[in-house]
């Protein structure tokens, strides 16, 4: 069985843009990739076997994704597990990042903070947030893509161990979105991107355009 990654479908798409993507036999795809294509509202067709016979399932791109709670017979609920294990390791880059940025920190606390939103309306906005030229209180819990690829040369750059685990937090956060549509999961995942762009660009918005 081959995975198509998020990866292999930005590079075919940078390439050449396509409106439909069909997946072949003994294929699937990276729940970052499924989301991939939902965003660029790009339509799915899936190869079944019917008896000895082959057809395609068309499924069209779509913005929200399934909300069933997925739970073992004793009722647990693997989505809320998640979410705790990715609150955890919000934790656990605040408490490295006190020792190089005290306000940085404090960011990610308030964003640890904030996943207990999820499934909530109106969730307030972090303390501290403000609007910049990618991201308003408009657009602020809408899906959007990553401002820039984070690559090794990131990671080798001055800010690189502050920028890879913020991206780390943010790929956990965006595979929980994949599995819930949620506008506070969107809205920390562009708080997240806003934190990227700050720590390696300063006051200059990276967003791609």
């Amino acid at each position: 069985m081959k995975f198509i990654t998020e990866d292999d479908l930005r590079i075919l798409f940078r390439k050449e843009p396509f409106v439909s993507y069909e997946l072949q036999k003994e294929t699937r795809l990276t729940p970052g990739a499924r989301q991939f294509l939902m965003d660029k509202k790009v339509s799915l067709c899936e190869e079944m076997e019917v008896g000895t016979q082959k057809r395609k399932k068309p499924e069209q791109g779509k913005t929200e994704a399934k909300t069933e709670v997925k739970t073992k017979g004793n009722g647990t609920d693997y989505f809320l597990l998640k979410r705790t294990s990715i609150q955890a390791h919000f934790l656990e880059v605040g408490i490295t990042l006190l020792d190089q940025d005290v306000l940085l920190a404090e960011q990610i606390f308030l964003l640890e903070r904030a996943l207990s939103f999820v499934g909530k309306e109106n969730a307030p906005l972090e303390k501290g947030w403000e609007s910049c030229a990618g991201f308003t209180k408009e657009n602020c819990r809408q899906s959007c893509e990553d401002c820039f690829e984070i690559t090794g040369f990131h990671a080798q750059s001055e800010k690189g161990r502050i920028l890879v685990p913020l991206h780390r937090l943010r790929c956990s956060v965006r595979e929980l979105a994949a599995e819930r549509e949620d506008g506070n999961l969107n809205r920390i995942l562009n708080r997240l991107s806003q934190l990227i762009c700050q720590q390696y660009g300063g006051k200059t918005c990276q967003k791609k355009n």
